[in-house]
Order: structure tokens, then C-alpha cells, then sequence
């Protein structure tokens, strides 16, 4: 790494029982090789564990693919890399209200090819009851004017970057219906500069999953 190179984890830690939605499993991680089972067959002072670990896709800070919403679209292991590497990320901060609308975006300027990752400070309440109420979310106003400016990735720190209670789904069915990553439950991006950082995602490549957790980072160069 270069040096005066910063890199902020935006991710949430999965572990083992926690409660990543109130209404999916909690994920599991077992043991299947305990390091006193390896012992047995492994040298004198040699040990090791393995896990079996199961979980919904949508656990912790996850990617939504486009075949999450739409069948004919790239899943997880198949949204080119190319538009989630290297990225520019533009944070759009929205601390007040929970709808948001098309203001905030249109006042960030040039979006195009960006990262835009919503703040509204709401992953302080993470692993709390709290997280999964009034959680803010991206109006259909806020949605149309994402599409037309054409960003790369769009992110949210907040449990859903929908309305829970509005069927239509506007942002997951109508960003990913224009090929534009989603990231949510994001973390930590009170750090991050308006502009100047730049986002990194390697999703693990799950062959038909829409969502999938990950571990994005902002380098700040």
C-alpha cells in the first residue's frame, strides 16, 4: 500500500446469531472441524478449524444484483467488476428525515459513473432494535433522478434502501432494472470525504444469488 494511503471497512461484522433482519434467519456459524478433533490427526502442536456457516444472502452489508429483481440480469457472481473496482464514490449526506428525495441527489452534481453512498448516520444504531424502525430510505422522485445521472453503485447505511411498506419496490427494481449495483446496510461513512475517496468491491462469486454479503472499503489516496 501506498504510503498516506487510508482504507476505511464500510462493512457491518456477521457473527453468529445476530439479527440482521428481523424477519430472516439468523446466520449460523458452526464448527465442523474443531481444532481438538484436528489435533487427532494433525503433527504434535498442529491444530485447525473449519465451519460450516448458513445465512440469507441478505446479511450484514450485502450487494443486490440486478438478478435479485430481474431475472434476465448478471447475479452475484457475474456484475462485472469493472463497475465496482476503483470506483469514485460521492457521499450524499441526508442526517434529517427518513424519506429522501430528489434534492439531496441533484445537489451532489456529477454522478456519473460514481458511487453514491447515502449517509443519514443511521448505522449507529446497528445491532439494535432501532435499526430496523424508522429506517431511512430513497423516494421514487429520489430514484428517478439516480437513473438519470447514471452512477455506477448506489448505497445506503440504513436497514433497506426501500420503503418496507411500499410495494413497488422503486429502488431495488427500478436501479438494478438500469444495471446500478446496490449496497446496503453500509458502515462508517461519517469518515469518508464528499468526494476524493474511492470505492472497492470483490464480491464472493455466488452463481445465482441477487444479494450476497460483502466488504467494501473507501481507499482515500
Amino acid at each position: 500500500m501506498l504510503t498516506g494511503t487510508r482504507v476505511i471497512d464500510l462493512s457491518h461484522v456477521i457473527s453468529n446469531g445476530m439479527i440482521t433482519h428481523p424477519w430472516l434467519q439468523r446466520p449460523v456459524v458452526n464448527e465442523f472441524v474443531t481444532r481438538d478433533q484436528s489435533a487427532a490427526f494433525s503433527a504434535a502442536g498442529v491444530t485447525f478449524q473449519l465451519e460450516v456457516i448458513s445465512m440469507p444472502g441478505s446479511t450484514g452489508t450485502y450487494l443486490d444484483a440486478p438478478f435479485q429483481f430481474h431475472v434476465d440480469g448478471p447475479d452475484v457472481s457475474a456484475v462485472p467488476l469493472a463497475r465496482l473496482f476503483d470506483i469514485p464514490i460521492v457521499v450524499v449526506r441526508v442526517p434529517d428525515g427518513r424519506a429522501i428525495g430528489a434534492g439531496p441527489i441533484r445537489a451532489a452534481g456529477d454522478l456519473r459513473g460514481a458511487a453514491v453512498l447515502v449517509h443519514t448516520g443511521h448505522s449507529r444504531f446497528w445491532g439494535e432494535g432501532a435499526f430496523f424502525r424508522d429506517s431511512p430510505y430513497l423516494t421514487a422522485d429520489a430514484v428517478a433522478e439516480l437513473v438519470s445521472a447514471e452512477p455506477l453503485v448506489v448505497g445506503i447505511d440504513s436497514q433497506n434502501i426501500d420503503d418496507g411498506t411500499d410495494k413497488a419496490k422503486p429502488a431495488q427494481h427500478r436501479l438494478l432494472g438500469a444495471d446500478i449495483a446496490l449496497l446496503e446496510c453500509l458502515n462508517r461513512l461519517h469518515e469518508v470525504p464528499d468526494r476524493g475517496a474511492w470505492l472497492r468491491v470483490l464480491p464472493t462469486p455466488v452463481r445465482g444469488a441477487g444479494s450476497f454479503p460483502v466488504r467494501p472499503v473507501a481507499v482515500i489516496r
